[in-house]
């Protein structure tokens, strides 16, 4: 429902890097029910456990990261809970 890109980012170090932080939506939103999809495990680094980390995309005709992505979404929606404890779990 809400994408974040570099604006909205903390930006953290003099040599750019950027951290998303989910507390920007509380109290409006528990942590428990964002993830975060990233190609760079460091822009989750404030909320580790709402980080689903993906591979970057580079022009190939053969990606399926979506597909597996889009696999894990469904799983999270169906079984329901905190999405932070099924992400321990996963990675």
């Amino acid at each position: 429902m809400k994408r974040l890109y570099r604006d909205s980012c903390i930006r953290t170090t003099e040599g750019g890097v950027y951290v998303k932080d989910l507390r920007i939506f509380e109290p409006s939103r528990k942590l428990e029910d964002i993830v975060i999809v990233d190609n760079a495990v460091y822009s989750f680094g404030y909320q580790l456990e709402n980080g689903i980390p993906i591979i970057p995309f580079y022009d190939d005709k053969k990606d399926e990261e979506l597909l597996h992505l889009t696999q894990y979404l469904e799983c999270l929606f169906r079984t329901g809970g905190d999405v932070r404890e099924h992400n321990r779990k996963a990675f």
